[in-house]
C-alpha cells in the first residue's frame, strides 16, 4: 500500500496492467495513474502478525481476485471469504517489500515477473537484536536453530525476485555479504519525501485538520501545548524525531545537552518527539530510561503524550504552558504527524540531532533537511549518503558548499561542540545551509526522483518475456 501510494505520488507510469489490454486502454490506464484517481486497493491481512504467513494469505487473496471471477459471480460468499479484493486483471509486475516469501508464490501462481524492494536483509536484523539483547550460551544456540531455516527460506525467496531493489549502498553492501549465493546483484532506490507536504502552508493546513479530527478535550490541550513548544522563542531547540527504541540511542542527545549547559550560558531545549507502543517492551523501557537518565544529568524534563495509552495516568502529565516552557527536556511520545512537521518549522528550531548507528537509510533526515533544518548524524550507515558535511573550518562556519549537515562519531562531547557551533550561526549562514538541504532533498530525494527510478526498472522488468514454464494457464 505504501509504494502503491509513493508511485501514485510520483506519477509513475508504472501502473498495474493487464497484458490483454489494448494500447489504448493502457494509456487510460497510465493517464489515471498520473493523476491520481486509479484506486489503491487494499487487502486485510487475516493471519496471525509478525508471522511469514501471513504475507502467503495476502497472496492467496490476490491469487484468487485475479483467477476467480467465475467464482465470484457463481459463488459469491465463498468468494468474499477468500479474499477482500475485487476481482481484478492481473498486474504486469508486482513490486514487493519487506518479507520476500511471497515472490516465488507470484511467479508460480500468477505467471508474473516480481521487483523486490529489500529495506535490510532480515536476517541481518534478527542478528542485530540479538546482540543487543546479549543472548549467549543456550539462549544463543537455540535462536540460531530456530533463525537457521528461517534465514535459507529468505535467501531462496530472494533469490526468485526478477530484479531487487536496496534502500541505500550501506544496505546493499550488507545484501551481498549475507546472500553471497545470490548472483542478481541489488540496485539503489533511495526512499523519498514529498516536499509539497513539509510548505509551510501544508504544515498549517494539516495542523488545522488535526485540531477539527480532535475528539475531546484532553487531545486538544496537548495539541495546544505543543503548538505553543513550536511557537515559542525563548530558547534555542534541538529536536530528534525517533522511534523510543533503545538502538536508536537518543540518550546521546541527553548527553550533549548536558555538555552544552558547560559551554554556553543560554539555555538550549531539548524536544525528543517519536513513535511508541504500549505493547512493545522496548519502548517502555527506552522512555524510562530517558526520563532517569535526565534526571542524573541535572536536566529538568517533562513528558507530554500525543495519543496517551490506557497505562498512562493523566496525573501524570503537564497541564500548564509553564510546565512543558520549563523543561530542558520535553518527551514526545506517539506525536501525531502534523505536529511533528510544526515542530519542523519551529522558529527556534537550530538542528536536528539524529543519533542512530549504522541506521539502514534513515528518511527523518530528509524530513528536516526539506524543512531547511541542518542534520547531525551519526558518521555511519544512510546519513552518509543523504548528508552532506560542513566540514567547519576554526571559526565554525562551513567550509563545504553545499552542506546540509554534519557527520560525527557518536560522541557527545564533539556533538555538543558542533551543536554550539552552530548556535552561534549568524541568519545569513543559517539560510545557505537550509537552501542547500532544500536543493539536496529536491534533486536526489523526492517523490518524483524515486518515482523515476522505479518507473525504470518496473519497466525494465515488465519487458522481460515470462518463461512459459512460470505460467498457469
Amino acid at each position: 500500500e505504501r509504494i502503491a501510494g509513493e508511485l501514485r505520488d510520483a506519477g509513475v507510469a508504472a501502473a498495474p496492467l493487464h497484458g490483454g489490454l489494448t494500447q489504448s486502454a493502457r494509456n487510460k490506464t497510465i493517464g489515471a495513474f498520473r493523476s491520481g484517481t486509479l484506486p489503491v486497493l487494499v487487502a486485510t491481512d487475516v493471519a496471525a502478525r509478525g508471522i511469514h504467513v501471513d504475507n502467503v494469505s495476502l497472496v492467496m487473496q490476490v491469487v484468487v481476485a485475479t483467477h476467480g471471477a467465475g467464482l465470484a459471480r457463481t459463488y459469491p460468499a465463498l468468494y468474499r471469504a477468500l479474499t477482500h479484493i475485487d476481482p481484478q486483471a492481473c498486474p504486469d509486475v508486482f513490486v514487493l517489500d519487506q518479507l520476500p516469501v511471497a515472490i516465488p508464490l507470484l511467479k508460480l501462481l500468477c505467471g508474473r515477473r516480481v521487483v523486490y524492494y529489500c529495506h535490510f536483509p532480515d536476517k541481518e536484523i534478527s542478528a542485530a537484536l540479538a546482540r543487543q539483547r546479549g543472548d549467549h550460551g543456550l539462549r544463543a544456540m537455540v535462536r540460531r536453530l530456530y533463525r537457521l531455516p528461517l534465514d535459507v527460506l529468505e535467501e531462496a525467496t530472494t533469490k526468485a525476485a526478477d530484479r531487487i531493489l536496496v534502500n541505500s549502498h550501506f544496505t546493499a553492501a550488507h545484501f551481498r555479504r549475507v546472500f553471497p549465493h545470490i548472483v542478481c546483484r541489488p540496485r539503489v532506490v533511495y526512499p523519498a519525501v514529498d516536499e509539497l507536504e513539509y510548505t509551510p502552508q501544508q504544515v498549517q493546513q494539516a495542523l488545522v485538520e488535526y485540531e477539527r479530527s480532535c475528539q475531546d478535550a484532553d487531545a486538544l490541550r496537548r495539541c495546544s501545548l505543543v503548538q505553543q513548544l513550536v511557537q515559542v522563542g525563548d530558547r534555542p531547540i534541538l529536536l530528534s524525531i525517533n522511534r523510543f527504541e533503545a538502538k536508536k540511542n537518543i540518550v546521546l542527545a541527553l548527553h550533549t545537552v548536558a555538555h552544552l549547559r558547560h559551554m554556553r550560558r543560554d539555555r538550549v531545549r531539548l524536544v525528543c518527539a517519536g513513535g511508541y507502543d504500549a505493547r512493545v517492551q522496548d519502548n517502555i523501557a527506552t522512555l524510562a530510561a530517558l526520563q532517569a537518565q535526565a534526571t542524573r544529568l541535572g536536566l529538568s524534563h517533562t513528558t507530554l503524550w500525543g495519543r496517551r495509552p490506557s497505562s498512562a495516568s493523566p496525573l501524570h502529565e503537564p497541564t500548564t504552558p509553564e510546565h512543558v516552557l520549563g523543561a530542558d527536556v520535553v518527551l514526545l511520545p506517539s506525536l501525531p504527524g502534523a505536529l511533528l512537521h510544526a515542530l519542523l518549522h519551529a522558529p527556534a528550531l537550530r538542528a536536528l540531532l539524529y543519533t542512530p548507528t549504522d541506521e539502514h537509510f534513515g528518511i527523518v533526515p530528509l524530513e528536516a533537511m526539506v524543512c531547511g533544518v541542518p542534520v547531525l548524524a551519526t558518521d555511519t550507515g544512510g546519513p552518509l549518503e543523504t548528508v552532506v558535511d560542513a566540514e567547519l573550518d576554526a571559526r565554525g562556519q562551513p567550509q563545504a558548499r553545499d552542506a546540509t549537515g554534519f557527520l560525527c562519531a557518536p560522541n557527545a562531547e564533539q556533538w555538543a561542540d558542533v551543536c554550539h557551533r552552530v548556535l552561534d550561526w549568524d541568519d545569513d549562514t543559517r539560510a545557505r545551509i537550509a537552501s542547500a538541504a532544500k536543493q539536496r532533498v529536491q534533486t536526489h530525494f523526492s517523490v518524483r526522483t524515486m518515482g523515476a527510478a522505479l518507473d525504470e526498472h518496473v519497466r525494465a522488468v515488465g519487458a522481460q518475456a515470462v518463461p512459459l514454464g512460470e505460467r498457469i494457464q
